[in-house]
């Protein structure tokens, strides 16, 4: 996905996961069923809570914390809690509820307390306190009370947009339930956000790699004869056929498909403009599709022949050519301990060397499309906060996300820009892993 660019109390056991982690893939549906759905959706609650209690506990003890509170309420939900049971496979989230991570020394004590709380929550929370009139509050100082913690992490953060789902509001609710003794004791989860979000497990991995193909595999669709007709097809037909496919596919909403197209003597066109695709353009689509709560995002594009061609011209082969060169020097520089900003400048600084215009504009992805974690992009504080000052990780899901902008002879000099993005796995003992794909030439529209 581009980044705008410069140009009642209950005591319950956590039950056994109700569905195997050694996570297998769910072939594609011919056709969206309730047999489906049930199994991306128990598949994704019964992995994100075996992540949950396999890390969560660890990576609040690398950072201090002795509890995490989160806050949520019905119409603003803190975002952060998808990682943790959401609202439940029925119901729907809380008038005001409060979710307890507290590291009570031989294991992690998780607690929910609110309203609408599903038994779907059960896989998650230990212990599910529902309050009627007397609300949220006094059962909140009863907890903190008989813990006493003595740093408190909650979703505050200028940076992580997924780490300051706390409302104003309910910050002021925490504070009077905190007290003045308790309320200087909140650190923002940011840090704890970030770590948590890149310890993947192996059967969150075999998600990542299906999210992945599927997309690559309904790219390859979208950009071909099968989707577009020349001079009858829209850009917004195709934008609509892949919105068709993966609800068809029984996907979950991502964000839409960006597409836009360039053409000799034109600057590029896109949705707003609509145009009917005609030989000679050149096509780029911006899509992913998310299932089981996890997400692909990519970048593919492809040419429109024209009468008599069977090749696209030279100079976009070439154009494309440098664009593979370039994906093979950011993934070099993609080093585990490297920050984002760092990356974008050695790969860019390197591209001059071969006459290469580079624009590198990576990041993290998984849960949310800009994930929690390394950027690849400007340092610009007011825009991307720190992203840009975070370590690449061994373990994240990243996109590949890069333009090279190349003058086409055959366009009489116009400067054409190839937009790519892949689905990549980092790790640190070996090379950078595609997971789909990749894109190795310009694909074919006849």
């Amino acid at each position: 996905m581009r980044f705008p660019r410069v140009r009642f109390a209950v005591q319950r056991v956590l039950p056994a996961l109700a569905v195997s982690l050694a996570v297998t893939t769910i072939p594609v549906a011919a056709q969206i069923t309730p047999e489906l759905i049930r199994a991306r959706s128990e598949r994704e609650w019964a992995v994100k809570a075996e992540k949950m209690q396999r890390h969560l506990l660890p990576v609040m003890r690398e950072h201090g914390v002795d509890l995490w509170i989160i806050l949520s309420r019905e119409n603003t939900p803190d975002p952060v809690l998808e990682l943790f049971g959401g609202y439940g496979i029925t119901g729907w989230y809380g008038h005001r509820n409060a979710y307890l991570f507290h590291d009570a020394g031989v294991a992690l004590e998780a607690t929910a307390i609110g309203t609408h709380l599903s038994g779907h929550l059960n896989r998650f929370y230990d212990t599910a306190t529902s309050y009627g009139e007397e609300g949220l509050r006094p059962h909140l100082r009863e907890y903190l009370a008989a813990r006493d913690p003595q740093r408190i992490a909650i979703n505050q953060s200028r940076t992580i947009s997924m780490a300051d789902g706390l409302t104003a509001e309910l910050k002021d609710y925490l504070l009077d339930a905190l007290g003045d003794r308790l309320a200087g004791r909140l650190v923002s989860s940011e840090p704890l956000v970030i770590d948590y979000a890149s310890r993947h497990t192996s059967a969150e991995d075999a998600i990542q790699r299906e999210a992945s193909e599927a997309t690559y595999a309904i790219l390859r669709r979208a950009l071909s004869n099968e989707v577009v007709t020349p001079g009858r097809t829209s850009l917004m037909d195709v934008q609509y056929w892949i919105t068709a496919e993966w609800k068809r596919q029984g996907f979950e909403f991502n964000f839409p498909a960006s597409i836009d197209l360039q053409r000799i003597g034109s600057l590029a066109l896109d949705d707003a403009d609509d145009p009917v695709i005609e030989p000679g353009d050149l096509l780029h689509v911006d899509f992913g599709v998310r299932t089981s709560g996890i997400v692909a995002d990519q970048q593919k594009m492809a040419y429109v022949l024209r009468a008599g061609e069977t090749a696209p011209p030279e100079g976009l082969v070439r154009a494309f050519e440098s664009s593979r060169r370039a994906a093979t020097i950011i993934l070099d520089e993609m080093q585990v301990g490297r920050n984002g900003a760092d990356i974008k400048r050695r790969a860019e600084t390197r591209a001059v060397s071969d006459a290469i215009e580079l624009l590198v504009y990576s990041h993290v992805q998984g849960y949310w499309v800009h994930d929690a974690g390394m950027w690849a992009i400007h340092d610009w504080p007011e825009r991307y906060g720190e992203h840009p000052q975070i370590s690449l990780k061994d373990g994240d899901w990243v996109s590949l996300e890069f333009a090279v902008s190349v003058p086409v002879a055959e366009w009489e000099g116009q400067l054409v820009t190839i937009m790519r993005e892949e689905d990549i796995l980092v790790r640190g003992d070996r090379a950078p892993e595609f997971l789909s794909g990749p894109q190795t030439e310009l694909w074919i529209v006849r």
